[in-house]
């Protein structure tokens, strides 16, 4: 459903790959195979926060809302 595409881009703008930690600290960027939410992927998880039907500008948004 796109969430590849979507690591790469992720990955990109933070400056860490799979598993990595920003150097601040804020951000860690983890895999998970299945979030349970097929119907609206591709889907990321922040802390308890859910965020679903996710293209780059929406991801770009809410990470920029985070920092």
């Amino acid at each position: 459903m796109g969430a590849e595409h979507l690591i790469e881009h992720v990955s990109g703008k933070l400056g860490v790959r799979p598993g990595g930690t920003t150097a601040d600290g804020k951000f860690t960027l983890s895999t998970v195979e299945c979030l349970g939410s097929c119907g609206t992927a591709p889907v990321m998880q922040v802390n308890d926060d859910y965020y679903e039907d996710l293209s780059e500008d929406k991801v770009d948004a809410i990470l920029d809302g985070l920092r």
